[in-house]
């Protein structure tokens, strides 16, 4: 048995050194180390065509009071994961793209799959983001096939510890899924392909999709939206952890674009919302998570329907001290803006990833253990419709992350979570 598996004798003790020399102190609280705010150097590591220089000098020329132009370099999120404790961490990282170099017969003409394979210089950027988080269950969007996943486990990943690993065909004309990686016992895999969604619109002519930015090769497509149906159909695992304590996932992503797909993100979330009632309805202390990529800001009504069903945000577990900061009314601007950037996910600088937790999961969850942590941003001059990204570019996502403690398993001092803050996350 490997040795991120020893979990018996009624104790945790998940150790793993955090890659690429991280230097956090064992001491300091978490989500304490906010990445550095000082712009990086103005040139970008990817070249630049004609185009995108008139641009940004137009630009430049015409907003005198416009920040400076920053560099790749890390922006959004923590420089380095909290130290690890002896509760489990649960993840959570759309990995954009990940195809393997195997051709897919499947995907062919404007989505054929080689067109796609990531890069070895992506390849490893994105292990050394998974070895720095070092979670013991991680979820996964963008994902070609469990073949893939397979694939960049096995050659990247072998020493991660990630014995159990499952993913299914989400029903996606451009072949990504939803995915796991865990230490711990996976069953009962699911996918709902078949679900019909309730939507205002059914009766409607299908529209044409918008651009999606956060799937990077669609730009130029012209393709029928079915609003009746997942987009990705979400992933469901029950995941077996020590003492027979058992955890329910649905992994999403959620439809993408901008506003006028808001109502097929809305059908989504109703049907997710749907299944887990059903869930909590034959145990209402059921242990279940929604994790995954919801492209929906805090504050939309996307986001607004899983709070209103009675589910609790993994983002009111962040640390206290980041809690006090958001209360404090005299905050500055700047300070705030520091504090945003510490829980951003995306590299436009919006939070649309989430971590959605059932009451009776909540009450496992570890105060302060919720973190965004940070990878390479491109750069303000990056355009990935005509750039290739900088080398240590691993995705346009940040993973998040939190950390509970089976109650059959909890210490004493950990018998009840920080109480929630009212947020918009």
């Amino acid at each position: 048995m490997l040795k991120h598996q020893t979990f018996y004798a009624g104790s945790l003790a998940l150790v793993l050194a955090v890659a690429l020399g991280a230097s956090q102190s064992a001491t300091q609280p978490a989500a304490t180390q906010p990445v550095a705010t000082q712009p990086v150097a103005t040139k970008p590591a990817a070249k630049q065509t004609q185009s995108d220089s008139k641009s940004t000098d137009t630009k430049a020329a015409t907003t005198k009071s416009a920040k400076p132009k920053r560099g790749p370099g890390l922006r959004y999120g923590l420089a380095d994961a909290p130290t690890k404790t002896r509760a489990i961490r649960l993840a959570t990282y759309n990995a954009q793209n990940l195809f393997d170099h195997v051709d897919d017969p499947k995907l062919t003409g404007e989505w054929d799959d080689l067109k796609l394979a990531i890069t070895d210089d992506r390849a490893e950027a994105l292990a050394k983001v998974i070895h720095r988080l070092d979670a013991d269950v991680l979820f996964l969007e963008e994902i070609e096939s469990k073949e893939a996943l397979t694939w960049f486990r096995d050659t990247y990943l072998k020493d991660m510890g990630y014995v159990y690993l499952e993913s299914l065909d989400a029903g996606y004309y451009r072949g990504v899924e939803q995915s796991v990686l865990s230490r711990f016992p996976t069953k009962n895999p699911r996918v709902f392909l078949d679900a019909k969604l309730a939507t205002a619109s059914d009766d409607a002519a299908p529209t044409e999709t918008a651009k999606d930015d956060s799937a990077k090769d669609e730009s130029a497509s012209k393709i029928p939206e079915d609003k009746s149906k997942f987009q990705r159909s979400p992933l469901a695992v029950d995941i077996e952890f020590p003492d027979g304590y058992l955890l329910t996932a649905y992994a999403i992503h959620h439809k993408a674009g901008g506003e006028k797909f808001n109502d097929h993100r809305e059908a989504e979330a109703a049907k997710i919302i749907e299944f887990v009632k059903a869930d909590m309805a034959k145990n209402p202390d059921a242990n279940i998570v929604i994790v995954g990529d919801f492209n929906s800001t805090p504050t939309s009504t996307c986001r607004k329907l899983y709070k209103d069903a009675g589910l609790l945000s993994g983002y009111d577990y962040r640390s206290e001290a980041d809690r006090k900061k958001e209360r404090d009314k005299s905050l500055s601007a700047t300070d705030r803006d520091v504090l945003r950037d510490r829980y951003t996910t995306h590299e436009s600088g919006r939070a649309i990833d989430y971590i959605i937790l059932s009451p009776g999961f909540a009450k496992e969850i570890v105060p302060g253990s919720f973190f965004v942590l940070s990878s390479l941003h491109p750069g303000d001059a990056y355009d990935w419709k005509k750039d290739q990204p900088p080398a240590g570019y691993a995705s346009d996502h940040y993973p998040i992350a939190i950390e509970f403690t089976p109650k059959d398993q909890k210490p004493k001092d950990q018998a009840k979570p920080a109480p929630a803050v009212e947020s918009p996350h």
